[in-house]
């Protein structure tokens, strides 16, 4: 039914973690589901200037198949973003779960 896929990946000037969430069948996930949700360390110039944040997206609860709420979440490190990543996951994990039993009865 669903899919969570990861997202990692890694260069010299950039490091990505996540994971993002889709029906295998093609159709759009429910409404107000988080669909994306990655961790981001850009790598600058200077150590000091160093940039990370949480991107995530989530499928809008008002709108059409394809709208969706894009947000950021600045962190202080790519290993706490990481552990946030982590920890959202779970509870989307939980939420699919809860989700394809519904559907099974409906």
């Amino acid at each position: 039914m669903y899919t969570i896929e990861e997202n990692i990946y890694e260069s010299e000037t950039m490091k990505v973690y996540g994971f993002m969430v889709y029906r295998r069948d093609g159709r759009s996930m429910p409404k107000g589901v988080i669909t994306s949700f990655n961790a981001y360390f850009h790598s600058p110039k200077y150590e000091f200037d160093s940039k990370t944040h949480i991107e995530f997206a989530v499928a809008s609860p008002t709108g059409d198949s394809s709208d969706h709420y894009n947000y950021t979440m600045p962190c202080l490190d790519f290993n706490q973003a990481k552990w946030i990543v982590d920890k959202y996951r779970e509870g989307v994990e939980a939420m699919m779960s809860e989700y394809k039993k519904q559907e099974l009865y409906s």
